[in-house]
């Protein structure tokens, strides 16, 4: 199995299988592995697999050509494990991994208590303890170990990827330890699981299946132990379970990827019948190396992490700026009459929605909907209502019949168990007269003149619920002085430190006592009384108002 590890400055590398019998390379977007590099042609190379799996590359009359290692291209060149090819300022490098598959056996095995060395300090110790005149064979072994793991500590300061780094350790660890098979799993970030991240067979060795107990994986993972198990014909004093003596092993080491207490994997190497048996040193090396690979396993993480949150972010605020455009910047001019809305998200984005629209006729629709649910769900169906509202507010359609439109449409767009709740008015501005339609919605308030507030009733279930059942209406006359209120039920679910809701009747109260008073100024007045019953909690959904004021002649 080939890939390239494709690394351009500037930018993290990227792994890139090839599996196709020809892959394409170019700037244009109909490559198979596009590459946004001015210096590259739109059809720039391609990577040719044969019938007995090998590989060439060959340039497609590129401008600034193709190089590998170093030389330009002329015909169709062969290519190995190691070759660079250079495409503008991009690095392309072949590179093989064994499709030797890792097996975890579930089966319950035989312990390993007996056959189990711990990585622990007390073993790091143990022969500077008994000897701190180490033989002269023992400190060559233990200076050519510093001297990998200072390598392997060096290439943690460049900026390289995890795919990288764990090829440089696997390097290392066939340089140094001479295995036959290796592996190293790594702890997926969502489910936990143990994935096998890079594997190498040593040539000449049969690439059948890595078979691991059970036991030993949680001997290293979940207790932290590093292993080191041998045949007893080695004449030791540790022995090999017969589970792995009769799959043909001799030798076996094992070490968690730990960092700060955090175990993100293992490493697993081991010898087949006939080769080397591993010792006490391979594994402190081992174990040394497993240390400082996951340090950089673990930071690498936490960057791409802290990446995406920060991309995250940018993809919700252009949401959010996205979704204000949706709103009205500001109320449309209606002599007589003040028109006002606001939106206070809980989150990025809001599910909730308000508008106005004036019709051909001179009258005016009003509108006020809440969207089920939080997050960017509720806010692309918010966005749809918006559209399909707009597409047919010119259509001069009776305020029950709109609301049946969109109950139809929006069904047509979500699952069954997403809907909105739905006010909409229609404003005659001569008479002030208006007619209602309430899907599910919080009960509109008519603040009357006198301070009396009525509740604008419900007229059916919110849009989607039931698609295809009509609406009813109902009319009222907004009088000179007199002030309708619509909102959402952030603002009346809103929570005190005891969990108390600040409910319709505090709302209604607070209504009657706003008499006259400007309504962007009511609509503060409002959020200092909210803010004053929270108390610091925070307000757990959507804040939106609409007010329609007919001023006084």
């Amino acid at each position: 199995m080939f890939y390239l590890y494709v690394t351009a400055p500037g930018l993290p590398a990227q792994k890139f299988l090839l599996d196709r019998p020809v892959t394409t390379i170019g700037r244009s977007s109909m490559n198979d592995l596009p590459i946004a590099d001015k210096m590259l042609s739109r059809q720039h190379a391609r990577i040719v697999r044969d019938n007995n799996g090998g590989l060439s590359v060959e340039d497609l009359g590129s401008r600034n050509g193709t190089f590998v290692n170093g030389d330009r291209l002329v015909t169709l060149t062969p290519l190995k494990p190691g070759d660079r090819i250079t495409v503008g300022g991009v690095t392309l490098k072949v590179e093989s991994e064994s499709t030797t598959r890792v097996r975890i056996d579930q089966t319950e095995e035989e312990p390993l208590d007996n056959t189990i060395l711990k990585a622990s300090a007390e073993l790091l110790r143990k022969h500077t303890e008994t000897d701190p005149r180490l033989p002269a064979e023992q400190l060559s072994k233990l200076i050519e170990s510093l001297r990998v793991v200072n390598e392997l500590t060096i290439e943690l300061l460049r900026d390289v990827s995890v795919d990288e780094l764990l090829k440089f350790l696997m390097d290392k660890v066939f340089e140094t330890l001479k295995p036959d098979r290796c592996v190293v799993l790594l702890r997926h970030s969502v489910s936990n699981e143990l994935i096998p991240a890079i594997i190498r067979v040593a040539e000449g060795i049969s690439s059948e299946e890595i078979r691991l107990s059970r036991t030993l994986v949680a001997a290293v993972v979940e207790k932290r132990n590093g292993l080191l198990l041998m045949d007893t014909s080695a004449g030791t004093e540790v022995s090999l379970a017969d589970s792995i003596r009769l799959s043909g092993i001799k030798s076996v080491l094992a070490a968690p990827l730990e960092n700060d207490g955090q175990v993100v994997g293992l490493i697993y190497a081991d010898c087949r019948l006939g080769h080397r048996s591993f010792e006490e040193a391979d594994l402190r090396l081992l174990t040394s190396l497993a240390n400082v690979a996951a340090a950089k396993i673990q930071n690498a993480r936490l960057m791409a992490e802290a990446a995406e949150k920060r991309q995250m972010d940018r993809e919700f605020a252009l949401a959010r700026e996205i979704q204000q455009r949706l709103l009205p910047e500001n109320p449309p001019e209606l002599p007589g009459y003040e028109l006002y809305g606001s939106n206070i998200p809980s989150r990025q984005v809001s599910g909730d929605y308000f508008d106005f629209r004036p019709r051909p006729d001179g009258k005016i629709y009003a509108t006020i909907a809440d969207v089920c649910g939080k997050g960017v769900g509720p806010a692309l169906l918010m966005a749809s209502l918006q559209a399909s509202f707009h597409a047919w507010a010119d259509e001069l359609v009776p305020v029950a019949e709109m609301t049946g439109r969109l109950s139809e449409a929006i069904s047509r767009r979500t699952g069954p168990d997403r809907f909105i709740t739905f006010f909409l008015l229609l404003l005659d501005p001569p008479t002030g007269e208006i007619e209602y339609t309430n899907a599910g919605h919080n009960a509109g308030l008519l603040l009357r003149r006198g301070g009396t507030v009525e509740e604008l009733a419900s007229h059916g279930l919110p849009l989607a619920l039931f698609p295809g059942k009509p609406y009813g209406s109902s009319r009222v006359v907004l009088a000179p002085g007199e002030l309708l209120c619509l909102y959402t039920d952030g603002v009346t679910e809103a929570n005190d430190p005891q969990g108390n809701e600040f409910g319709a009747g505090k709302l209604k109260d607070f209504l009657a006592g706003q008499g006259e008073i400007d309504v962007a100024q009511i609509d503060a007045n409002l959020a200092r009384v909210l803010e004053a019953h929270a108390a610091g909690e925070s307000f757990a959904d959507d804040r939106t108002l609409v007010m329609v004021r007919r001023n006084t002649d």
